[in-house]
């Protein structure tokens, strides 16, 4: 009889078996690991990029529209004679907005302070070419459109506006129910709309909150007549309602049957502007000077968490963060209206604002052709804001972790941009820059040679 043979694996040929597949899953696994830490990594720049294009859109819309209807050249005496392509202006003060560290600046389109936000930016020693400027803009944030003044009274004190003109019509929407505005929106301090509104005549409907959050507490008033008379106002409250018309005070009152402004102002025009700012600042420091108290209120978020006020946040794997805000300031004073305060971006590692300025622009230097120079002086800026032609941003933005892949190295030179960022110099690595630059032309500023 004859044996037939078994069938099967002999215990090398398994052994083989076993390390081949090992060896087919290990490099698979390796393969799947590779792929998906390259995904989150394209992920985490990706979303630095559009962190950064969302932030320059705003940036943008707020520096071009600087100058509209007019911010004055305050550098020109009252009683100049000649410069009849500037505005002039009788008030006996001349208009001015307040700057960072207290005191007055000549009111024009921008306020530039160089490198005010550099310790807050940089984080540590490491980052020593992290810039973090800090830009003021007078704009308007809420409207393109002047409105039309119907009368004053006899003291120039209480302007009131024409209700029969199409920009009244869309930004104070009469006729139209707009309801209860919320308390919490820009509408507090001295004007009080929904208080004061809510339960007046029965032809009052509402108000559209596009006018309310325009002519809201803080705001910049100018004031611009036929004869081409500018005025400025920082100070103004709202008076009584009277057949659906709406009331300003101002204060100080208006020189109303002068030879600066004939008449009581019938014709003249209005227009609300607001006063912004850009800053680098700390998300978890609520005692950062001049910041808005209403603005991450972390204490109460993390109250009764391990995450306490007395945590040091920058210890936190992603805790280190610095944000770019865009709050209001009040025109007034310079205290950052509640409720207004923004982050446009987070993780921010650099924000350096220059300006083109003509300096052939003025009324002392005729017909000259522009003489155009990039400038980062905040003193030709601040004390001329009439001679901005352009202004350039760059921003930087990092990925919230470090690459342990990724050796900090520093810009070999001084005003270079930083593409690597060290959070935390103790641990290995770094995090990558996103860079995007904008330059926006100052159209209305350069037209009128207003500042």
């Amino acid at each position: 009889m004859s044996h037939r043979g078994r069938s099967g694996f002999t215990l090398i040929e398994l052994m083989v078996a076993m390390v081949v597949g090992l060896a087919a899953v290990s490099a698979v696994y390796g393969l799947c690991a590779a792929m998906s830490e390259q995904f989150f990594r394209e992920q985490r720049v990706a979303q630095s990029q559009a962190t950064t294009r969302v932030a320059m859109l705003e940036l943008r819309q707020d520096i071009s529209r600087a100058g509209l209807f007019g911010t004055p050249n305050a550098s020109l005496r009252a009683g100049d004679v000649g410069v009849e392509r500037f505005q002039r202006t009788c008030d006996s003060v001349r208009p001015s907005l307040p700057q960072l560290n207290g005191g007055p600046l000549p009111m024009g389109a921008f306020q530039y302070y160089s490198g005010a936000d550099n310790d807050v930016v940089a984080l540590n020693t490491t980052n020593t070419h992290a810039v973090g400027d800090r830009l003021r803009v007078l704009t308007s944030l809420h409207l393109t459109e002047q409105f039309l003044v119907s009368s004053t009274d006899i003291g120039g004190t209480t302007l009131v506006l024409d209700s029969g003109n199409q920009a009244f019509r869309r930004a104070f929407a009469w006729g139209q129910p707009a309801g209860p505005l919320p308390a919490t929106e820009y509408l507090v301090g001295t004007l009080d709309w929904n208080n004061a509104w809510g339960g007046e005549a029965a032809s009052w409907n509402g108000i559209g909150q596009r006018g309310a959050r325009a002519f809201a507490t803080g705001s910049v008033l100018h004031i611009e007549t036929p004869e081409g008379r500018h005025f400025f106002r920082t100070s103004f409250g709202k008076g009584p309602n009277v057949q659906n018309q709406i009331r300003i005070q101002l204060r100080p009152a208006l020189p109303v049957g002068t030879a600066c402004l004939p008449g009581t102002a019938g014709g003249s025009t209005i227009a609300p502007l607001q006063w912004v700012e850009y800053a680098v600042v700390d998300p978890f420091d609520r005692g950062a000077s001049g910041s808005d108290p209403q603005f991450l209120a972390l204490d109460a978020v993390f109250a009764g968490s391990n995450l306490n006020t007395n945590t040091d946040f920058n210890d936190i794997e992603e805790g280190a963060n610095r944000v770019l805000v865009r709050r209001l300031l009040d025109a007034s004073d310079g205290t950052v209206r509640p409720n207004t305060t923004q982050v446009i971006a987070e993780y921010v590692t650099h924000f350096e604002v220059r300006f083109v300025l003509d300096r052939n622009s003025g009324s002392t230097r005729g017909n000259r052709p522009p003489d155009l120079v990039t400038s980062q002086d905040p003193g030709a800026i601040n004390d001329n804001p009439e001679n901005v032609r352009a202004v350039i941003v760059d921003l930087g933005v990092r990925s919230p972790l470090e690459d342990p892949e990724i050796d900090y190295i520093p810009p070999a030179n001084d005003g270079d941009f930083p593409t690597r960022f060290e959070v935390h110099p103790n641990r290995q690595g770094a995090a990558r820059v996103r860079r995007l630059r904008i330059e926006v032309p100052v159209m209305s500023v350069a037209r009128r040679n207003l500042g």
